[in-house]
């Protein structure tokens, strides 16, 4: 009777499955007999181009074009697309351009004026019949100016005038008067010497300024740019070993069902394979979170968002965290890599330059303190006659000359402005030279701080390589006992835990290793030099030394 139950159901059962089997899928490597590949093929890119998909499909599923990336790619494209450098690099161009105008005070300066004028006055002589005596005058001047870099100026002047009036008694009417005269001011005490450059000679420090700003700007960019790329490289390989983690774990599953079907596994056991397969599932996607958002800041430090080469991007890394450096500096080399630091951080170079600048300005404020004493010079020559050219021919010759030597001085009583701004500047420049001294001391911590960080991040890739073999050993033969009934999967997740967190430490120790040596070249203030980077440079200056 059990038997013909049996054959009944089957015989029901049939054409449903028979109609289960037609809308099923080809198994993969035979449709309509012909072999397919089980994977799609490779997709070949050049180093630092985008892959655009064709098919819709095909990028719907890898979700955006891949753009392989070297760190030196990456260190190329910071260097032409970030935002915060192409901004920096304004700063040098605008010292120039300041520097410029400081030293355009020393440029001549010429004048020109001409002037139309009618002059009444009343006559003082009753027998010329008139009651106002007029007198028109057309005048015409030209000068040159130019202030002297040692202090003081020279000008010349020359004045043409032609005077026509109704006086009888002009004796030279119309009269045309030319004069040329050279006036010289020296100044013996304040202003004189030195002084007249501070401000020439402080723009120049501020185009040193610039250079050194730029440099660390670049310095900055670059260490930004190294960190964030072995950042983004761990991260990618916490999401491998999390996804093998997860391979684990849905095996552990199926094995525990299966183990559960032929009644030899409990449902606990499924229990515990499903809530770590869930649990590490979460763990991956959590993986890929943080994978993004170091994605993006990468991204921005190479280039605008709204720029076409990083518009929805993902970034696949070709450097890879195994290539260690072979020679890693220690702390007994901190003596070497602090005088390199010492001689070439551009942020003492600014801050020297700025100390150069504060002393300008104790010298200038010093200066103000003393009176104003000049030295005063003229000599001239005029010419008077009815005929211009004759005027201007006694001019030339000299036929009257004029010549005038003078001394005048000037002095602020009290001058309680001078000494207070003397004080100020000089107060200036000593906290100035504090500051420098505190550069210093936190370049020396840097530095020592990124020798020790080398050889911590070294001797945890060691110690951390084998801990993943032996790991890997427990692993390996706790899920031995599990096929010999001597273990459970809850102790199998728990060793593959173990290989997981090793794997993910020996990758955080290895992107420390390289980070921490981006960083001492940072500190050293050779960061650009040791990645093959050359600082821009905006034109040149032949005076500004």
């Amino acid at each position: 009777m059990r038997a013909l139950i049996l054959a009944a159901l089957v015989l029901v059962s049939a054409p449903s499955l028979r109609a289960e089997e037609e809308v099923l899928p080809p198994p993969p490597g035979d449709v309509g007999g012909a072999e397919v590949p089980l994977e799609p093929p490779p997709i070949e890119v050049a180093p630092g181009e985008a892959v655009v998909f064709e098919d819709e499909a095909e990028a719907v599923a890898t979700s955006a074009p891949l753009l392989p990336l070297s760190l030196a790619e990456a260190v190329t494209l910071a260097m032409e697309g970030n935002l915060t450098l192409q901004a920096a690099r304004f700063d040098e161009p605008v010292a120039f351009a300041l520097y410029e105008a400081a030293d355009a005070s020393f440029d001549s300066l010429l004048t020109a004026g001409l002037d139309v004028a009618r002059n009444e006055t009343p006559s003082t002589f009753s027998f010329t019949g008139t009651s106002n005596d007029e007198q028109d005058v057309i005048g015409l001047r030209a000068g040159w100016q130019r202030a002297l870099r040692r202090g003081g100026s020279v000008t010349v002047l020359y004045e043409a005038d032609r005077l026509d009036s109704n006086s009888a008694v002009a004796a030279v009417n119309p009269a045309y008067s030319n004069g040329l005269s050279v006036q010289v001011v020296k100044p013996l005490l304040r202003g004189a010497g030195d002084v007249a450059l501070t401000d020439l000679r402080q723009r120049s420090n501020d185009i040193e300024t610039a250079r050194a700003t730029l440099e660390t700007a670049v310095e900055t960019l670059l260490a930004q740019v190294v960190g964030a790329y072995w950042e983004l490289a761990y991260t990618d390989a916490l999401i491998e070993a999390r996804r093998k983690s997860l391979e684990v774990a849905e095996e552990l599953l199926d094995d525990a069902e299966s183990r559960r079907d032929a009644e030899v596994g409990t449902p606990l056991d499924v229990a515990e394979a499903r809530a770590g397969l869930e649990r590490r599932r979460s763990d991956l996607l959590e993986a890929e979170g943080i994978r993004g958002t170091q994605e993006d800041q990468l991204l921005a430090l190479m280039m605008p968002f709204g720029a076409s080469r990083s518009a929805g991007r993902r970034i696949v890394l070709t450097d890879s965290l195994e290539q260690l450096e072979t020679a890693v500096p220690t702390l007994a080399d901190a003596r070497q890599y602090v005088g390199l630091a010492l001689r070439g951080r551009s942020e003492l170079r600014a801050s020297r330059a700025q100390i150069a600048n504060r002393s300008l300005d104790v010298l200038r404020a010093h200066d103000a303190i003393r009176p104003q004493l000049d030295l005063r010079g003229s000599l001239g020559s005029r010419g008077l006659d009815s005929s211009a050219g004759r005027s201007l021919e006694d001019v030339l010759t000299g036929r009257a000359v004029s010549l005038g030597v003078g001394v005048e001085i000037s002095m602020a009583l009290g001058r309680r402005a001078a000494r207070a701004n003397w004080r100020a500047a000089a107060w200036a420049r000593r906290q100035a030279q504090i500051r420098l001294r505190e550069t210093e001391n936190q370049i020396v911590v840097q530095v020592r701080a990124a020798l020790r960080r080398l050889e911590t991040a070294l001797a945890q890739v060691r110690a951390g390589e084998e801990e993943v073999r032996a790991a890997v050993e427990g692993q390996e033969g706790e899920r031995e006992k599990l096929q010999e009934g001597y273990s459970t999967p809850f102790r199998v997740l728990q060793k593959e835990d173990d290989m997981t967190a090793a794997r993910t430490r020996v990758a955080r120790a290895r992107a420390n290793l390289k980070i921490a040596e981006a960083e001492l070249w940072r500190a050293v203030g050779q960061l650009a030099q040791n990645l093959g980077v050359e600082v821009p440079r905006w034109g040149a200056c032949n005076v500004c030394r």
